[in-house]
């Protein structure tokens, strides 16, 4: 016993010894700014200004104030973009926006902008505005069984199964690339009887089962299990596998949910956004999928077993991303 406790505390007095402290700031780089923006047809211009941060820092949101940020239209000037912040909300959002007081969006227009501050290297980004996406029959396609159980003589709850299909046709334009993005989005009320305020969230309907999605793992993804489709903050495609012909889409999902007699049923809604977007968007949204939603790849790289995954990015002199983008958007009320 006398020997195992010796031991024991030489071993300690052993790693003690091999402890030492790491000083990372001598990697640390030159701060630079990031540009985000997704320009839509019709809807005001915003930019969102921040900087990057070092490891260390710990503070991924650094919004960069007081910056000059210009816009040219067709490589003409503009405007110089207004400084806006917002405040309070929940949650808490105090992003920084450099906004447009002028200008809106419109199909074909060659956007660019110029950031610049003191203390950082000018960054600039293009991007064009592609044409609206053509959506027809876009519908909720719901089957509902509910069933009643009682619970003495007060309380009677229904448990209600759906099966759900959102479906629409998305008619491509041929002699041309074309990008998409497809974003579906669910409505709860929270409140009590009298509320009737619809809070939207992200969910995970199932993309893989549409043929369009299934396509984008890999043989040996779905050898070793990794053929699910993500998508909680939408996904993309391009019109490769539907060039210049209509596609009709369809995106299911089960809903289980239960409710007692006594209280206001109020059904799921659903928003079903498809967007046009341009390339550079296209490359940005499918690098941050393959990044947190990757197969066998993205697994190995996490570990340093293979390539990391590079976030792609059309900013010059900085880093983020300017894209464009035309939406069309659909709401519905669920059975």
């Amino acid at each position: 016993m006398r020997y195992s406790i010796s031991l024991l505390a030489l071993m300690s007095f052993v790693f003690y010894g091999c402890e030492r402290e790491i000083n990372l700031e001598h990697l640390r780089p030159d701060p630079k700014l990031v540009l985000n923006c997704l320009a839509l047809q019709g809807d005001t211009l915003a930019v969102e200004l921040s900087r990057t941060w070092f490891y260390t820092e710990d503070i991924p949101d650094v919004y960069v104030s007081g910056a000059d940020v210009e816009l040219y239209v067709n490589d003409v000037f503009r405007e110089r973009l207004t400084e806006t912040k917002n405040e309070g909300g929940y949650p808490v959002d105090e992003t920084i926006r450099y906004k447009s007081l002028f200008y809106l969006p419109a199909t074909g227009d060659r956007i660019r902008i110029v950031a610049s501050k003191e203390g950082f290297k000018t960054a600039e980004a293009v991007t064009e505005i592609p044409r609206p996406c053509a959506v027809s029959d876009c519908r909720l396609i719901q089957e509902t069984v509910r069933d009643t159980s009682s619970w003495g003589d007060d309380y009677t709850y229904i448990y209600v199964s759906q099966t759900n299909k959102m479906q629409f046709t998305l008619r491509d334009e041929p002699g041309e690339e074309n990008y998409y993005l497809l974003y579906l989005r669910q409505g709860n009320v929270y409140g009590g009887d009298e509320d009737t305020t619809y809070v939207w969230h992200s969910f995970f309907p199932d993309y893989g089962s549409e043929p369009l999605f299934a396509v984008q793992h890999s043989a040996f993804d779905q050898i070793l299990g990794y053929d699910g489709v993500g998508g909680y903050n939408g996904i993309v495609f391009s019109d490769e596998l539907f060039e210049g012909k209509s596609y009709q889409l369809n995106i299911p999902w089960n809903t289980s949910l239960s409710y007692s007699e006594s209280v206001v049923y109020r059904p799921y809604r659903y928003r079903c956004y498809v967007y046009s977007i341009s390339r550079s968007y296209y490359n940005y949204m499918k690098s941050l999928n393959d990044l947190y939603e990757s197969g066998f790849t993205g697994d190995l790289a996490e570990i340093g077993f293979a390539e990391p995954i590079r976030i792609y990015s059309n900013v010059e002199g900085g880093t983020g991303i300017l894209g464009g983008g035309y939406l069309y958007s659909q709401e519905f009320e669920g059975e």
